[in-house]
């Protein structure tokens, strides 16, 4: 009777964790059944809402007219955007800044530095960089360097210029009269701290465009200006000269393409030489006379340098 009484009061013991065991996997299996309802959903709300885009883009593509391209006038238009330069020119106190075709291509905000004329040199057929010098014109004779590097330009390139600071202390008669023969209206009126920016052709009065504004006093800076002009490209042949075709010759042309500011090198009519073959000294005892040179960042000196030592009777060729 006691073992009886034992056997039935362990029996729900041996069943109690099975039936733990049933209820939690009864709730792992609704859990995932609602995951996956819920991902169903999902698949078909997305896939409605796709629908319904496709739908409305149909729509809108058959109420939208056919339109008709006129390809000859697509390609001129092409052609005359890529023959032209939207330049714009900044002139401050603190800032000079050129941009072209909305990318800027020289700018200086330094401070308490390169003051006076900012001068950048373009090639008149690929809107190319070729030159960028800057003049302190509030210093003596700095004018007239500004004027003797004009002056070495070939013609036809196109000139920008602007004012950073001041830049007229020193700006003498002949520095003037050189950007009034380029077409300025303005130089012989710059003054004291006065803001001003130009772009011209290199020749006689083609003048494109100029901005200026007036220092109130001179205590004061004139206010910034901002020059924006279209310049129309040339063509290529045009631009180039008709030297023979040798050697030397593609080595020329191929550097005057490039850079700007080495004067007879590059002139079409009498152009400079490059190979030097000076006549030797009779009786020369000191010959085979090394001579070194040591140039810095100034090329255009060390071009005038090299040009008058190879013009020295008996110097053999440099290597």
């Amino acid at each position: 009777m006691d073992q009886s009484y034992v056997e039935l009061k362990s029996y729900p013991r041996q069943y109690k964790p099975m039936k733990s065991f049933i209820n939690k996997r009864s709730i792992t299996k609704i859990f995932q059944a609602g995951l996956v309802v819920i991902l169903l959903v999902t698949v078909v709300i997305n896939l409605l809402f796709i629908m319904d885009t496709k739908q409305k883009l149909s729509q809108v593509a058959i109420k939208k007219p056919p339109v008709s391209y006129d390809i000859k006038k697509l390609e001129n238009q092409k052609l005359s955007t890529s023959r032209s330069l939207s330049i714009e020119v900044l002139s401050s106190k603190a800032r000079v800044s050129v941009a072209v075709d909305g990318t800027t291509i020289m700018e200086d905000a330094e401070d308490n530095r390169n003051r006076g004329i900012h001068i950048l040199v373009l090639n008149q057929a690929t809107g190319s960089v070729m030159a960028n010098r800057n003049f302190d014109t509030y210093e003596a004779h700095e004018g007239d360097a500004m004027v003797l590097f004009l002056n070495m330009i070939s013609p036809g390139r196109i000139l920008i210029f602007a004012i950073k600071d001041e830049g007229t202390f020193n700006l003498l008669k002949s520095a003037r009269e050189k950007l009034a023969w380029y077409g300025s209206k303005r130089a012989k009126d710059l003054h004291w701290r006065d803001m001003w920016a130009m772009v011209a052709f290199k020749g006689a009065g083609e003048y494109i465009g100029e901005s200026y504004s007036k220092s109130p006093d001179l205590g004061n800076w004139g206010s910034p200006v901002l020059l924006k002009v279209d310049v129309p490209l040339r063509d290529v042949e045009d631009t180039e000269c008709k030297w023979p075709n040798k050697e030397i010759n593609k080595r020329r042309k191929a550097f005057c393409n490039k850079v700007e500011g080495y004067g007879s090198v590059c002139s079409c009519s009498d152009p400079s030489p490059l190979e030097f073959h000076p006549q030797p000294i009779s009786h020369n005892h000191v010959s085979h006379l090394p001579v070194a040179v040591i140039a810095s960042n100034r090329p255009h000196y060390l071009f005038r340098y090299y040009f008058n030592l190879m013009m020295l009777t008996s110097m053999c060729d440099l290597n």
